[in-house]
């Protein structure tokens, strides 16, 4: 039995250790997005974000364990946008949030987030 529960605990913490993250944006600055978490691999996690953001995208953060989030201003015209990493989403919300108002974001949104392992 000890044995079992060893096996299983060694499992829980290396799927956790290769838990991988990545936002992928078009050149518009946003417009277009691509977020993926919780990959064996970061090379699995940027092509996950590339394909669900399409063409012309380029991945502009990556992560390993922790959370991620990505902001738009959704005022018309605006290509402001901001991303963040934290330990918790709320965190990495707020983060994102406040880069996006820095990039001159006046209705900045989250329109994407996710946390590894979790």
């Amino acid at each position: 039995m000890g044995k079992l529960v060893g096996i299983f605990i060694a499992m829980l913490f290396a799927s956790v250790a290769s838990a991988n993250g990545a936002l992928a944006i078009d050149s518009n600055q946003g417009d277009q997005y691509g977020f993926s978490y919780n990959h064996g691999s970061m090379q699995q996690a940027q092509s996950r974000a590339l394909s669900e953001c399409g063409y012309g995208c380029r991945v502009v953060q990556t992560f390993s364990r922790g959370c991620a989030a990505y902001a738009a201003d959704q005022a018309s015209g605006s290509s402001a946008y901001g991303w963040g990493t934290a330990s918790s989403g709320g965190q990495a919300q707020n983060t994102a949030l406040q880069y996006c108002v820095r990039q001159g974001g006046q209705r900045c949104m989250v329109r994407a987030w996710g946390c590894n392992g979790n």
